[in-house]
């Protein structure tokens, strides 16, 4: 089972649909019980300015760690990384949880 990404308000939207449960890190769904350990990340979206994006990161999905490890600055739905500011969608990364874990 691969990671995903689910956005804050998409989760928010599942939670209150009963769609899945969060206990601490571990999000579950109720359909079928799958599991994911979920990260604090972004989706960046666009440069700001539409400005080219020197570090290829339009389009990915980094956890909030990451983005510090690469020296970028997080503040609301924005990173700034150099000189470059990024559009991001705040959300988690989802780990698959295997039985027993």
């Amino acid at each position: 089972m691969a990671r995903l990404f689910i956005s804050q308000t998409r989760l928010s939207t599942w939670a209150s649909e009963d769609r899945v449960k969060v206990d601490g890190d571990i999000m579950t769904l109720s359909g079928d019980g799958r599991s994911f350990r979920l990260r604090p990340a972004v989706r960046f979206v666009k440069v700001a300015g539409n400005a080219v994006d020197p570090h290829l990161l339009v389009g990915k999905v980094k956890t909030v760690e990451a983005v510090q490890e690469l020296g970028g600055e997080q503040f609301h739905d924005s990173v700034l990384l150099g000189d470059t500011a990024y559009d991001v969608q705040n959300g988690f990364l989802g780990d698959p949880v295997t039985q027993g874990a």
